[in-house]
């Protein structure tokens, strides 16, 4: 076996571990079970004659065989599935588990924070007439009537402040549907 192909298999394997691993543990594999799968698919890549590079689509390929190989594994243990004879389509059917990882929860949360920093510096850009008219429509979704009730002007006033302020917010870099959005 070449120097070079064990080279692009240990660089692809850096590449494509995590991903292959979260893949893995979607499906309901315990860690260990991953790992175990992930390190079968690789040593069957290193005994391979063929390169890597010669495969059109590689995350394709891995995630593919790696599907495979966590399906051989829950065959061969009995405790997670008693397959019947005629339940053949079924086999390729593992349960698929989507759930918001830590990583994912830091990952919105920052997210989060960097929208409600945009979100305040282009609210800052607003009077506090049109600040307050925000709060009153969208937030405790007050008629133009109340609105214009509360702030002491005319219905049609209120109806052109909040004309005037979606406009201002339209010129913002953020949709005015997620800075909306961020204030209800």
């Amino acid at each position: 076996m070449p120097v070079v192909q064990i080279t692009n298999i240990s660089s692809t394997y850096k590449e494509h571990v995590d991903a292959l691993y979260a893949y893995a543990l979607h499906m309901g594999f315990d860690e260990q079970t991953a790992m175990d799968a992930i390190h079968d698919l690789f040593y069957k890549l290193c005994l391979r004659q063929t390169s890597i590079d010669d495969l059109e689509n590689l995350r394709f390929y891995l995630i593919r065989s790696l599907r495979n190989r966590l399906i051989d594994i829950r065959r061969s243990q009995r405790e997670f599935a008693i397959l019947d004879n005629d339940d053949q389509e079924s086999i390729g059917e593992l349960p698929f588990h989507l759930e918001v990882t830590v990583e994912d929860e830091m990952i919105m949360e920052e997210e989060k924070e960097e929208i409600r920093k945009k979100i305040e510096k282009v609210l800052s850009g607003l009077t506090h007439r049109q600040r307050e008219i925000i709060f009153l429509r969208y937030i405790n979704e007050y008629s133009y009537e109340e609105i214009a009730a509360i702030m002491q002007i005319s219905v049609e006033s209120s109806r052109n402040l909040l004309s005037r302020t979606i406009a201002r917010l339209k010129d913002s870099p953020l949709p005015v549907r997620i800075i909306l959005l961020f204030l209800c």
